[in-house]
């Protein structure tokens, strides 16, 4: 996915203006927002690989977080730090330090805080491979091994823990307790909070001369009983007005700053002041990501690329093709009036969908491509939307929108369509005229192809085609016409 929409969404304008906006010296806390499926995710990573030469990134989820106590969020956040340290430089504890005990070695003992613990812990890593964290009762335990990356990764990619283990299971037995012996004559490391400053020092000095950035991302996925508990974690921890936790040099919390702020009135009432409990999260503004110009811009040629078995549906998503300027014209309006993520636009194109499979369109003489393709764009649509009634919702929102206005130019698209739906929508007997939902005056005509056919078009010339196209497929989708069926209700 990240292949294809790096070629096909372009994300040259944000970058410029985030380029200016992280670069800013003082701006150590950032809240990056845009709405959920936006494309957030990606842009930062695209933006931060592009520029590696500058920023040292930490990529984090912490919407995994929602399983542990308050008292172990924290915990959790140094451990998904060390990991990702440990990923992107695993010779960072490759130097032995005092007593031949390395600093993962420290490391483990400190995450297991009791010296029982990690006595027996260090025996089962070495002994059976089991995780060391099936056998701790401690929750911060059970918490990290949920998160589905178990502290033997630490262990596993340190070269000098390797070597002990072979030695033990070469039958060098007494290696452990001569191990533990060394460890507990150390002192009680566990007692200070070796992690935190560890994590600040390699940070520091594995940076080198660039800045180290910490991104929080996926906040827009996170249950909203826990979105603010873990914001109150993290504003705890941060190191008073100027210094970021564990010598950061930005702080990125991601998520959308709008929903956010519903939540926020909804949990504890509108009159309660968002902006004033918020502004601790970023030092100078937040940055609002809008990329949708380039999405827009992308929609016509991520639709020629979506997928499909019937070798009959190449036209109708060809440059003129009718599903694709059908489509066009919903997912355009529906990206403006905020009801289209990139999440939704790239899932015909990663997936095969049931509705475009092999043997789906049929021509025949009773029924053209026109209503063929329409039928088929509403059911791949009701698909990327989940089911019928949040698609309705979403044409609703684009009816009642300002952006379906009166044109005076006109589109022949506006007439066409409708036409082809009001075909199953009214009686093919109807007379000069007839009403159509109360709005407008149809005037029906032979169609000069089909002497069976007639076609359907307001009396009014191209001012209302618009709102009369949105209209029509309403009442459309709403009466199920797009089914496949030997009859339809003509009843209205």
């Amino acid at each position: 996915m990240e292949q294809k929409q790096s070629v096909l969404i372009s994300i040259e304008n944000p970058k410029s203006d985030f380029e200016r906006f992280v670069g800013t010296e003082t701006n150590k806390r950032i809240f990056f927002s845009g709405r959920f499926g936006i494309g957030k995710t990606f842009f930062l990573q695209k933006f931060f690989e592009t520029h590696a030469d500058k920023y040292d990134t930490y990529h984090l989820f912490p919407v995994r977080y929602q399983i542990a106590s308050n008292e172990n969020v924290v915990e959790l956040l140094k451990y998904d730090i060390l990991v990702e340290l440990l990923k992107k430089y695993p010779d960072a504890f490759k130097k032995r330090e005092a007593k031949d005990i390395s600093g993962t070695f420290k490391l483990f003992a400190a995450f297991c805080k009791d010296k029982g613990l990690f006595n027996r812990f260090l025996k089962s890593a070495v002994e059976t491979g089991e995780s060391v964290l099936a056998l701790s009762p401690d929750p911060l335990f059970q918490a990290l091994g949920k998160l589905g990356r178990p502290l033997n990764e630490l262990l596993s990619i340190d070269k000098e823990f390797q070597e002990f283990k072979n030695e033990y299971m070469n039958g060098e037995k007494g290696v452990v307790e001569k191990f533990i012996k060394e460890i507990h004559a150390e002192g009680d490391v566990i007692a200070t909070d070796y992690i935190s400053h560890l994590l600040v020092e390699k940070i520091d000095s594995l940076k080198e001369s660039k800045k180290s950035v910490l991104i929080l991302d996926d906040f827009d996925r996170m249950d909203p009983e826990h979105i603010f508990r873990i914001l109150n974690v993290f504003s705890a921890h941060m190191e008073g007005n100027e210094e970021n936790k564990f010598g950061f040099d930005h702080i990125i919390i991601v998520g959308d700053i709008h929903n956010l702020q519903s939540i926020f009135h909804h949990r504890y009432g509108e009159k309660t002041e968002f902006w004033g409990y918020f502004d601790k999260f970023f030092s100078i503004r937040p940055f609002y990501f809008n990329n949708e110009k380039a999405i827009a811009e992308s929609i016509p040629l991520l639709l020629r690329k979506v997928k499909y078995e019937d070798s009959g549906l190449e036209a109708a998503f060809s440059e003129d093709g009718i599903m694709k300027g059908f489509m066009h014209e919903i997912l355009a309006h529906a990206l403006a009036v905020g009801k289209l993520n990139v999440r939704q636009l790239y899932k015909p194109l990663m997936h095969s969908f049931p509705e475009l499979r092999s043997g789906v369109y049929k021509q025949d003489v009773f029924m053209d491509n026109w209503n063929q393709c329409i039928d088929l764009s509403i059911k791949l649509l009701i698909a990327i939307y989940g089911d019928k009634q949040n698609f309705l919702n979403v044409l609703s929102q684009i009816r009642e929108s300002n952006l379906v206005v009166a044109s005076s130019s006109g589109n022949w698209r506006y007439r066409e369509f409708p036409n082809s739906m009001l075909r199953h929508l009214m009686p093919l007997d109807v007379g000069k005229g007839s009403s159509w939902l109360g709005k407008y005056e149809i005037v029906a005509s032979q169609d000069e192809r089909n002497s069976s056919r007639k076609n359907f078009y307001p009396r009014e010339d191209h001012t209302a085609n618009a709102q009369y196209f949105y209209d029509t497929l309403i009442a459309y989708v709403s009466r199920s016409m797009y089914e496949k069926r030997n009859d339809y209700d003509y009843s209205f």
